[in-house]
């Protein structure tokens, strides 16, 4: 059963959402036919059971020991009172995007020739406000899909720098699969320890890098120990399906007492809470002798692209 959000669909939805929040249900079935006994008589045709697994599916709501959990979404949804359905459409978009959407949204606009006739007649309840809901989704598909690009950058670079460590005879330990309360992702263990936050980058963006608060208040901390390592792919690395050692160029390091040369100082009007884009001086990267193994591998940093049969010919 696809997401795409019918008149229907979003009313069975919100049936669904406001049943997991009166009470936990065991599974879907006690979920899906609790939801029915709420239905107004119209809606009894609806399937819940599926739409239940769909949202399961989807990751809207997940199986606990307890019963039925909704998602933070399902539970706003519930809570809504005015323009619930719309609302209710614009998460299951955001959940399943419809295989078209990067297709039919291109430069801030909807070509609505892309869109299937049959899910173009499925969504005209959405209008006038159709096309900005296609707007809103596809933007956040594109911010997923460029988070999700950026994790595999830095799982890349993590994969590399832990390869040399290891070929080099250091016993290190990737703790970032462990939690990001760390502060920092590989823990060398044998003397000379060491705490290593890497940071994974091409050719364009060499030198530059996102930190995170908790990571540089680590790195004052344990200003000893802790060092930034940035990964420098070649560029043949963001088309590879798979990458080898190869496709490392260069690794640099950077030390805690110039991290804090270089970030943005608090004031009163300007506290820095999050993360920052921090671009210390070419000099105060040094570079490091970290080469991978010869049997070092990681997934490709290719970036999704359509499908060639789907582009406009």
């Amino acid at each position: 059963m696809t997401l795409l959000p019918s008149h229907g669909l979003a009313f069975g939805v919100l049936l669904l959402a406001h049943a997991a929040i009166r009470s936990p249900r065991a599974d879907a079935a006690s979920w899906a036919a609790a939801a029915a006994d709420q239905a107004p008589y119209w809606a009894r045709s609806l399937n819940l059971r599926a739409t239940a697994h769909a949202l399961a599916r989807h990751g809207l709501a997940t199986e606990t020991e307890t019963g039925i959990q909704p998602s933070e979404q399902l539970q706003m949804l519930a809570g809504l009172e005015s323009s619930a359905l719309q609302a209710t459409a614009r998460v299951l978009l955001a959940a399943a995007p419809p295989p078209w959407l990067p297709l039919a949204v291109r430069s801030a606009t909807v070509v609505r020739d892309y869109v299937p006739a049959a899910d173009l007649k499925t969504l005209a309840w959405l209008e006038p406000e159709l096309d900005a809901l296609l707007l809103d989704a596809a933007a956040q598909q594109r911010r997923a899909d460029e988070d999700a690009w950026r994790e595999r950058l830095g799982a890349a670079a993590e994969a590399a720098v832990l390869s040399a460590l290891r070929q080099a005879g250091r016993e290190a330990v990737q703790v970032s699969l462990i939690s990001d309360a760390y502060g920092y992702d590989i823990e060398v263990c044998d003397p000379p320890t060491a705490q290593i936050e890497v940071k994974g980058v091409g050719p364009q963006t060499r030198g530059s890098f996102h930190l995170t608060r908790h990571e540089y208040e680590t790195a004052q901390r344990r200003r000893g120990t802790w060092r930034l390592v940035q990964v420098v792919f070649h560029s043949s690395a963001f088309t590879a399906a798979v990458l080898g050692p190869a496709h490392v160029g260069e690794v640099l390091c950077l030390t805690p007492e110039t991290l804090r040369d270089v970030v943005p100082e608090d004031t009163d009007a300007f506290v820095w809470e999050q993360s920052a884009l921090i671009t210390p001086p070419t000099t105060a990267w040094k570079a490091v002798d970290l080469k991978p193994a010869a049997d070092f591998s990681a997934p490709g940093l290719r970036r999704r692209t359509v499908p060639h049969q789907q582009r406009r010919r």
